[in-house]
């Protein structure tokens, strides 16, 4: 066989080779191809699935909502799932920005749904940051439950459930509220702030925070139930502050004369325009402040239940103070001065900018009182009106004027007057009177003194009084019995009895050793009718030895003992006694006149220059009586002058001696009037008798009539 022809059967067989494998492989069963990757799916329940979305609304031609993510998401309900949203809001003008990781959109696009980190921004400043947040832009209003964080220049702040009203421009905390405010830049104008619940009104310019209230502010602790907080503008500073509830304001570090603290169920402040600074305060029920005392001291306490409080530009000086119903103002004592109160319906206080307050003024029912102190004491006065001179604020009275039914009472002495001055710093009360009142008084343990104006000391143991109309009238009182002191009464009066005096001025000081002095038409009396009295220009007591001093046109009455000539009975009898000086001496029991002496008594009428009458120890029996100069004795039937005369009771006896001139005697006798003279004469009262000394100069002999004493009144 040819090669071809073996070549070509060879090629012949594989073409029907490859012939029956393609009608094989084309006519057996098919496979299936393998399946495509699936799709990655963020929600299985979304319809739709959606990269780079991006929605808006446009109202009129103004775009006022777009929302943009980077995936959207939406379901079977409408609602649509944004991740990484950004949602952006106008209004009036103002731009709203919320970002979150995620984001849900309800139907129609009215509700807005965040959480995960979401950032809230204004155009203003305002930045808000929460872990969720909700928008509903029919109301408009954005809601963060839970811990939120925000800040706006100066202003951060944290809280719990937060709220933003677009078209109020408000935002809102329910609980747990911190906000705080930078120093501005002259680093004044710190604030840190705690709460409950707070509402920031912008567009009203309020801010407004509740329950427990916590406001450090500057220098200044607040707290309060509530408070409301008028802003600036800018809301960078506060115009007013008003607190309810509780409210409280310290100063903890307050320079003594400052306000360190103030109280009241309410606290109305307002501040000076664009400052920081204090202008006034009213402060509503239960008041009171406290002003801060010199180191090492207590503060001034003032109560009330409203006060109004004006400041000086500095806001920290109180120039105007008022207090209504129940003021109580307390200052506590300083080193050893007594602690002082004092309580009224009404208050009015002012001052200046430079002093402080320098004058207050209380009313409706006041009464001050003084306690404590060294030696302590406790000293009440009333008054309808208390007019007080400050030393620059509250901290110290320096002078205070009663007016109006003043009453004084301390352990020791009372006083009365319709005007009563007292100085704290001297320590002097001067009371005085008006027409148609009644005329102070003053009233100790040992004296009681009326007069139109009395001043002393405020313990009452020294005391002058002068009056002008009226005199001044005035009561020593006896030592009481059992009493410890050794103080009398003068000796020339009964120590068991008071004594009465009169006189235009009068001057007085207590204790053991005390002393009185009567000016200007001087009178003491002591007894019903009178019975002791002495009168004269100016009469003194000594209260420590009962000695009496009386000078200028003296005039003196008491009730002495001695024998009766007509009876021969020792029995009472007044003896009246002049003189220009009266000189009781209670230890001697000696009453001396002087200077043109005149004494009348049971034993005759008797002039001289001087005149001494010694009492015996019960103070009313004559013992002895001498005159001295110019002396001329009148009797019932006697006229005799010398120059020295004694009389000694115990003899019942006078003798009177003459140094440069003779005595002599005139006697009324059945033979007429009979003239005797000597050098001296001794006469006995007991037996009539008459003894004549003088030798050859001794002579009796006829006098005219007129020369005897005139016969007497049978």
């Amino acid at each position: 066989m040819l090669s071809w022809q073996k070549r070509a059967r060879w090629l012949v067989l594989a073409v029907a080779i490859g012939v029956i494998s393609v009608v094989v492989f084309t006519t057996r069963r098919r496979e299936e191809p393998p399946p495509p990757e699936p799709i990655a799916r963020i929600d299985p329940a979304a319809v739709i699935e959606s990269s780079g979305a991006q929605v808006s609304q446009v109202k009129g031609d103004r775009e006022t909502v777009r929302i943009e993510a980077e995936k959207q998401l939406s379901y079977p309900d409408g609602s649509t799932r944004l991740l990484n949203a950004k949602v952006t809001s106008v209004r009036d003008g103002k731009t709203f920005v919320a970002i979150g990781e995620e984001a849900r959109v309800g139907e129609n696009q009215t509700n807005l749904d965040m959480k995960g980190n979401v950032r809230m921004t204004a155009s203003d400043g305002l930045e808000v940051v929460a872990g969720s947040a909700t928008y509903n832009q029919t109301e408009g209003i954005v809601r963060a439950p839970g811990p939120v964080t925000f800040k706006r220049g100066r202003m951060s702040g944290s809280g719990v459930d937060f709220s933003y009203d677009e078209a109020r421009d408000l935002i809102g905390i329910a609980d747990r509220t911190n906000v705080k405010i930078a120093a501005d830049k002259g680093g004044v104008g710190a604030t840190d702030i705690t709460a409950g619940a707070a509402v920031l009104a912008r567009m009203d310019d309020f801010a407004s925070f509740e329950r427990a209230v916590h406001i450090v502010r500057g220098t200044q602790v607040i707290d309060a139930d509530s408070a409301l907080a008028e802003l600036t503008e800018d809301e960078q500073r506060v115009r007013s502050l008003e607190l309810q509830g509780s409210a409280r304001i310290e100063t903890p570090g307050a320079a003594p004369g400052e306000l360190r603290f103030m109280s009241g169920d309410t606290i109305n402040l307002t501040y000076r325009e664009n400052t920081d600074l204090l202008e006034s305060a009213i402060l509503s029920g239960n008041s009171s402040l406290r002003i801060a005392g010199e180191k090492g001291t207590p503060d001034r306490v003032l109560h009330a239940q409203n006060m109004e409080i004006g400041m000086a530009p500095d806001g920290t000086t109180v120039t105007s103070l008022n207090g209504r119903d129940h003021v109580v103002l307390d200052l506590p004592g300083t080193k050893q001065q007594p602690a002082k109160k004092v309580a009224s319906n009404a208050l009015v206080a002012s001052g200046t900018a430079q002093e402080g307050l320098t004058a207050a003024s209380f009313t409706e029912g006041v009464e001050y009182t003084e306690t404590g102190g060294t030696p302590p004491v406790k000293r009440t006065v009333t008054s309808r009106t208390l007019d007080t001179a400050l030393n620059g604020g509250l901290g110290e009275i320096r002078e205070a004027t009663f007016i109006g039914a003043a009453r004084f009472r301390d352990d020791t002495t009372n006083a009365a007057a319709s005007r009563l001055r007292y100085n704290m710093q001297s320590g002097q009360v001067v009371l005085t009177g008006e027409p148609g009142q009644p005329v102070p008084r003053v009233v100790n343990e040992q004296m009681q003194v009326d007069a139109n104006e009395i001043e002393m000391n405020v313990e009452g143991s020294k005391l002058k009084a002068k009056s002008v109309s009226k005199p001044v009238q005035s009561i020593l009182f006896p030592v009481k019995p059992g009493a410890k002191s050794t103080r009398r009464t003068p000796g020339l009066m009964k120590q068991d009895q008071p004594v009465n005096g009169l006189s235009r001025e009068l001057s007085y000081t207590g204790g053991d050793e005390s002393s009185l002095e009567l000016i200007g038409a001087a009178t003491l009396v002591q007894g019903e009718k009178a019975e002791t009295n002495v009168k004269g220009d100016k009469i003194t007591v000594d209260g420590k030895t009962g000695n009496l001093v009386a000078q200028g046109s003296v005039i003196s009455l008491m009730m002495v003992q001695d024998v009766n000539p007509e009876t021969n009975v020792r029995e009472a009898s007044r003896s009246t006694g002049s003189g220009q000086q009266m000189v009781y001496d209670d230890a001697l029991r000696k009453v001396t006149y002087t200077t043109k002496a005149h004494v009348v008594g049971t034993h005759g009428d008797l002039t001289g220059e001087t005149i001494v009458l010694t009492l015996g120890e019960n103070g009313q029996d004559v013992e002895r009586l001498e005159a001295v100069d110019a002396v001329k004795l009148t009797e019932a039937e006697r006229i005799t002058t010398g120059d020295h005369l004694v009389y000694v009771a115990a003899q019942e006896e006078y003798t009177m001696t003459g140094k440069g001139r003779l005595v002599r005697m005139f006697r009324t006798t059945t033979e007429g009037c009979r003239r005797s003279e000597g050098s001296s004469f001794t006469f006995s009262r007991a037996t009539d008798m008459l003894r004549i000394v003088g030798g050859e100069e001794t002579r009796t002999q006829t006098a005219p009539d007129n020369a005897c004493p005139p016969p007497q009144k049978r």
